[in-house]
Formats: structure tokens, sequence, C-alpha cells
């Protein structure tokens, strides 16, 4: 499972989207649960998570994700369904340098697509 697919999954079960510029509970709620997921699960970096935050139009520090990831446990004692989702996800060891590769190569695609669209403009 890839981060990006844990953030749609996320943002389908739970109808909030966590990559808005937001500060309303749910949201944080729910960004904080897909932080806790990249690192605790997926053993993702900080400055990764926060490139895939940033990859996804969402302008985060790894310094806010740092404190999100530490929140979470708060969070999960106000919102009962944080858990009960994070339960819901299941992981396989992951290789860290593969998951660099992934990250590399999504951001790869997404570069080449804005071109190709900016040429077909000019075109």
């Amino acid at each position: 499972m890839t981060a990006q697919e844990i953030s749609d999954k996320i943002i389908k079960k739970t109808g909030v989207n966590v990559f808005e510029d937001s500060r309303k509970r749910d949201v944080i709620h729910y960004r904080s649960l897909l932080i806790y997921l990249l690192r605790e699960k997926m053993n993702l970096r900080w400055t990764n998570i926060s490139l895939f935050f940033k990859a996804n139009d969402k302008n985060i520090t790894h310094g806010t994700v740092m404190h999100s990831y530490d929140y979470y446990k708060v969070y999960k004692q106000e919102n009962f369904k944080l858990e009960d989702l994070e339960k819901q996800f299941n992981f396989a060891p992951v290789d860290l340098d593969t998951l660099d590769k992934i990250y590399y190569l999504e951001k790869k695609v997404r570069n080449l697509k804005k071109k190709i669209e900016k040429y077909e403009k000019v075109i």
C-alpha cells in the first residue's frame, strides 16, 4: 500500500480532505492519522512525509508533521473513530529505499504530465 493509497482511503472513508488548508478538528484529526500511519507503519522519514503532502498541494514542514504525529495519541482520545479507521489498514514490511524510488518516480510522472499539458496548450 502506497502513501497515496492510504490518503485516498482515509478521504474516501471519512469524506474529509486531509490535504485541505484548514484547522477544522476533523481535518486535523484525520491528517494526523495519515501522518501516524506513514511514520509508524510505513517507516517514512519526516521529510518524506512533508514532501508527500507538498506533492498533494498541502504545504507542510517536517516540524509540523512531527507535531501532528506527537498529538495523534491525544486526538485518538477525543475521536474514537480514529482508532477504528487505523485498524482498517494492514501493512507489510516496506523497504525505505523502494519507497524513495516510488516517490521519486511518482513525482517525475506528475512533472512530465504537467510538461505535456503545457506543450499541448502551445500546439
